[in-house]
């Protein structure tokens, strides 16, 4: 029997050119927490969420604030080994011999590996608010075009900072894991509603369109989901593209600006 769609799939199945709901709220973006002591090996640069007061071990119990710092070491810990090896080669006791425990004390909070980068990729938001913030602004002009070259490098700045959790993601994803694809498809909704947002009120302002005239169309949903998918994929591979077309004078400078220019024309189109 074939399982009924997601909530983001039956939402991406169902939106029409008609007013779009609103998507579910995430995390604006991750904090700082500064609540654990520094660790051997463990990558200080990347921030998780704050510790919630909420969080329960697997038993159900809150955690106090102690467990809280260990379940936040945890998160660090695994970050760290993300970067240098894959999901399918990280295992329990990799991560609790990072932050110089045992796998028991792993297994008070977290299920298995999947567990933990699960809960990571969850809080890994894809956009944060300047994001959103951009792509609700007006894209005509000079104006415009440099509005697409603060998305574009935003974008790929935060994939540099978050890369070894959003690539786990969608690796996972693309191979059919129904949870890691829910969770990339709530991360990715809020900026593919706001271009359809965008592209849907730059088409009502040019009027009725002649059905004969043999001019194509562009779709909100589908030209959103367009330009999402060029950010993240320039976002992904750009270092390999700087190095080997750098020599050619098309480098880093040179991919932003062409892939501001595919913003700003798709987002101020007309039909």
């Amino acid at each position: 029997m074939t399982p009924p769609p997601t909530t983001s799939e039956s939402f991406l199945e169902h939106s029409s050119d008609g007013p779009a709901a609103s998507p579910a709220t995430l995390p604006d973006r991750l904090l700082a927490a500064a609540v654990s002591p520094p660790l051997t090996g463990v990558r200080e640069d990347v921030s998780t969420t704050p510790c919630d007061a909420s969080h329960v071990d697997q038993s159900g119990r809150l955690l106090g604030p102690r467990a809280l710092r260990t379940r936040e070491r945890i998160l660090k810990a695994t970050i760290s080994l993300l970067d240098e090896k894959s999901m399918r080669d990280l295992h329990v006791v990799d991560i609790a011999r990072r932050i110089g425990s045992s796998p028991a004390t792993f297994y008070q909070y977290f299920k298995d590996v999947t567990d933990v980068i699960l809960e990571l990729a969850t809080e890994v938001s894809e956009m944060t608010p300047e994001m959103i913030e951009l792509i609700h602004g007006d894209w005509s002009g000079s104006a415009g075009h440099e509005r697409g070259v603060r998305l574009v490098n935003l974008v790929t700045d935060h994939w540099d900072h978050y890369k070894s959790i959003l690539r786990v993601r969608n690796n996972a994803a693309d191979e059919g894991d129904p949870a890691f694809r829910e969770v990339r498809l709530k991360s990715m909704l809020p900026m593919v509603m706001a271009f359809s947002e965008v592209i849907r009120a730059a088409k009502g302002q040019s009027g009725s369109e002649d059905p004969e005239s043999g001019v194509g169309r562009i779709r909100p949903i589908s030209g959103a989901m367009i330009l999402f998918t060029a950010l993240e994929s320039m976002a992904t591979h750009h270092e390999i593209f700087e190095r080997r077309f750098e020599p050619m004078g098309e480098g880093r400078e040179a991919l932003v600006e062409t892939i501001a220019t595919i913003l700003q024309a798709t987002l101020i189109a007309k039909r």
